[in-house]
């Protein structure tokens, strides 16, 4: 009997101790116990001063269990690396490119998505590894090369002239930036800009309604954009206000039917849209988003002859 209860002593630890590695990976447990942060600091001074500050820090320089970064966890093959000490057989993801370096990075920042459309975006098509904009090792609390325009400008070079043209965001004059209206996480389209219209809103509210009448257009999506950048190119353009076509044109887009001009006949055929449907964006009071003061505005009224009336 006594020999049976030590027999089962021993089997219920080796299950637990089963239990424990399948639990963890391999590879992080025979490199954690063999290689700690404190023997890599030992030839890597102060390398966990960079990461004090960021998100990055290492599990001894925080109290929280919930993510536990180390050195070995982004830098593999420490084992190796600390018999026989050569930049040649340790990894370095910042020499890396692709997957490989995505693949490093997304273990913590599964929020990322380029790890599922690996080979379908523009960052990833150009082999462009992580470090290209970020550096882990920084003194600052955002781990950017840099956050501001002209870093992006050094690939997008072309969005460089737009915000030269005659309407634009002040991103030359570092007003906002590039990451005011782009982000890499949660992205669900091309334009890079996750929810564009809403982007546009946190800084035009007073556009963004809700309105009694919503204009269609602000509210539609297309292969080619959505809801603001229907109408305005939030780049720059030679128009006011950001339009992407000057005057009536852009409104033509959508409105073509002659219907819609000849009935405007005589002089009002030389005023432009907007001089009358002032409410593009949505309107409180009319389905034709038309100025409430049009008469008076005009020096007339275009209402009292049955022509028009703020609503259909």
């Amino acid at each position: 009997m006594r020999f049976t209860n030590q027999l089962f002593t021993m089997s219920f630890f080796v299950s637990l101790l089963l239990v424990i590695l399948l639990t963890f990976p391999a590879s992080m447990v025979a490199q954690e116990a063999v290689v700690d942060d404190e023997t890599c600091l030992d030839c890597h001074e102060e390398y966990d001063r960079s990461l004090a500050s960021s998100s990055h820090r290492l599990v001894a320089q925080t109290d929280t269990r919930t993510v536990q970064i180390r050195c070995v966890s982004c830098h593999r093959g420490a084992e190796l690396h600390v018999e026989d000490p050569s930049t040649e057989n340790i990894g370095n993801p910042a020499s890396l490119i692709g997957f490989d370096v995505i693949e490093i990075c997304s273990q913590c920042h599964s929020a990322h998505s380029e790890l599922d459309n690996y080979g379908f975006d523009a960052h990833t098509v150009e082999q462009l590894n992580c470090s290209e904009c970020h550096k882990v090792h920084t003194f600052g609390t955002v781990p950017l090369l840099d956050e501001r325009a002209e870093f992006c400008f050094g690939c997008h070079q072309e969005k460089r002239a737009n915000f030269l043209k005659n309407s634009n965001h002040p991103v030359l004059q570092q007003n906002v930036t590039c990451l005011s209206c782009h982000q890499f996480t949660k992205r669900q389209d091309q334009n890079l800009a996750y929810e564009l219209s809403s982007h546009c809103r946190d800084c035009h509210p007073e556009q963004g309604g809700p309105f009694l009448f919503e204009h269609e257009a602000v509210n539609a999506y297309s292969v080619e954009g959505s809801g603001c950048i229907e109408c305005h190119d939030p780049h720059g353009s030679e128009n006011n206000r950001l339009m992407r076509q000057p005057g009536n044109q852009l409104c033509r887009q959508c409105h073509f039917p002659a219907g819609h001009t000849a009935a405007h006949g005589g002089i009002w055929a030389a005023y432009d849209c907007q001089i009358c449907h002032t409410e593009t964006h949505g309107s409180f009071v009319s389905n034709l988003y038309l100025d409430p003061n049009l008469p008076a505005k005009l020096g007339g009224s275009c209402y009292n002859p049955g022509c028009h009336s703020l609503n259909r």
